[in-house]
């Protein structure tokens, strides 16, 4: 990862309302937070958690 962010979270809410209870009760207020930058996925192209493995 490169650029000025220093941590990069994924996460998954339930609906707009609740990751704003997320952004405003929760990630703002953890101390040395200055600023949250957030992107949201439209849709869903691809689903996976599973990582390729090379032999």
């Amino acid at each position: 990862m490169t650029g000025q962010q220093d941590y990069l979270l994924r996460v998954v809410v339930s609906d707009p309302p609740d990751f704003e209870r997320l952004h405003s009760q929760h990630l703002t207020r953890l101390p040395g937070v200055a600023r949250v930058q957030s992107s949201f996925a439209l849709r869903t192209v691809r689903k996976s958690t599973e990582l390729p493995v090379r032999a």
